[in-house]
């Protein structure tokens, strides 16, 4: 058995559901657990609804609690695991150790949620799990572009060394490549236009971004750090090769068209319309950037943001993000249809009808040259404004609520637009 933890903030579902695909196809059995709920060799066996009634928990906080599901594959499955940051309090992981840990990265979702998360600093040492918790003879995989992920690395405990670090990146700002390469390391990263794994000695070329269709031909960052994550794990897990397997459906893996995340639709007025899960500014400038790139007009965004942020992060968020989008749609998740009010349990943050959207506008609003910027409540309405207002050519950036398939049917009615 093997188990593989991803955490971080952006990206651990699509590298964890990609990882379970390319290694289900190949050949493996797997216990998959990701914001959804948890899944053998693919078959859902329970939901996000089914762990909160059960455990009172989302199912990545604890996520070995699964492991009992997968008994009947003991010793010949691996698991792989979503661990969001509930996972370092009380609640844990619910297993031992890991053969193999992902960090992605550390932005600012869930700061000053708690006393415990009051800068990104907290939020990487909430998240040094994936590193102390390695086993005895397993691999790191982490970003060595981010320097809050970097700073945990010695999170590793001494008697279990030695544990094999394998970083990924573009400019390994963060790490000492030199002296781990000359202690025999191995690094990935991406060299005209291919994902290559390398040491002193060679380099070999696994994958062509062009051939990854949601890289949008390497135009997406967070993709190809996503991807050269999914790589990482497939070349460690198989114990340095990736096979031609592995590259034939790492190839042919899609985003679910209701999971969220970039799924992209086009109308007949030629319309493109972007739906992702962005959830803080970074993401939210990244996917403006991505619509830029494939529009022929204008960018719009239908934004909005968690209500579990304070409301300096809420309102420097709009700022930061003002300029990125030629016109902006805010609205709120408590909206008084979906959703009457957030009362957060374990954070410090109760909010009323349209509370969120209200600071967050202002914020846009405070730093917006040019463009439209509207509030509309509602997500069904802020989405039908949105198809009314936007011009052929434009491309409109949808980011979705809590719940995505609805998100995609209220895109699919009101732009009268199919999936691409």
């Amino acid at each position: 058995m093997k188990i593989i933890s991803v955490t971080g903030t952006k990206g651990k579902t699509t590298v964890v559901r990609a990882l379970d695909f390319v290694l289900r196809k190949s050949g493996n059995k797997t216990l998959r657990v990701d914001t959804d709920g948890h899944y053998i060799n693919g078959r859902q066996k329970s939901t996000l609804e089914d762990s909160k009634k059960l455990f009172m928990l989302v199912p990545t906080v604890c996520p070995g609690k699964y492991l009992l599901d997968a008994k009947k594959m003991y010793p010949n499955f691996t698991a792989i695991f979503e661990t969001a940051i509930g996972s370092s309090a009380s609640a844990g992981l619910g297993y031992g150790l890991h053969q193999i840990g992902i960090f992605t990265n550390v932005l600012e979702d869930h700061l000053k949620a708690s006393k415990r998360l009051q800068t990104r600093n907290d939020l990487a040492k909430a998240k040094r799990f994936i590193f102390n918790r390695i086993d005895l003879g397993g691999t790191v995989i982490f970003n060595a572009d981010d320097k809050y992920v970097c700073s945990q690395i010695e999170a590793v405990p001494k008697f279990r060394r030695p544990v094999y670090l394998l970083p990924v990146g573009f400019n390994f700002e963060y790490f000492d490549l030199n002296k781990h390469l000359k202690r025999g390391g191995e690094w990935i990263t991406v060299e005209n236009g291919w994902v290559v794994v390398k040491n002193r000695k060679k380099t070999d070329k696994i994958v062509e971004l062009k051939e990854i269709v949601w890289t949008f031909n390497g135009a997406f960052q967070p993709s190809v750090f996503n991807l050269m994550f999914i790589v990482a794990g497939l070349y460690v897990h198989n114990n340095k090769e990736i096979t031609a397997k592995n590259i034939k459906y790492l190839k042919k893996y899609r985003f679910d068209k209701f999971g969220g995340r970039l799924t992209l639709l086009e109308n007949k007025k030629g319309i493109k319309i972007l739906v992702d899960y962005a959830h803080e500014k970074f993401s939210l400038a990244e996917v403006a950037q991505l619509g830029k790139s494939i529009a022929k007009g204008e960018v719009w965004g239908v934004v909005r943001l968690a209500p579990d942020r304070p409301d300096k992060v809420i309102y420097e968020t709009g700022e930061y993000i003002a300029d990125k989008f030629d016109n902006l749609i805010v609205y709120d998740k408590i909206d008084g249809i979906v959703r009457k009010e957030y009362k957060g349990r374990k954070s410090f943050f109760n909010r009323k009808i349209g509370e969120v959207s209200k600071i967050f506008y202002r914020g846009i609003k405070n730093k917006k040259k040019n463009g439209k910027v509207l509030r509309v409540v509602r997500e069904d309405l802020a989405i039908k404004k949105s198809a009314e207002l936007a011009q052929p050519g434009d491309t409109v950036i949808v980011i979705c609520g809590d719940d995505h398939r609805r998100t995609i049917k209220l895109v699919r009615k009101y732009f009268k637009a199919k999936f691409i």
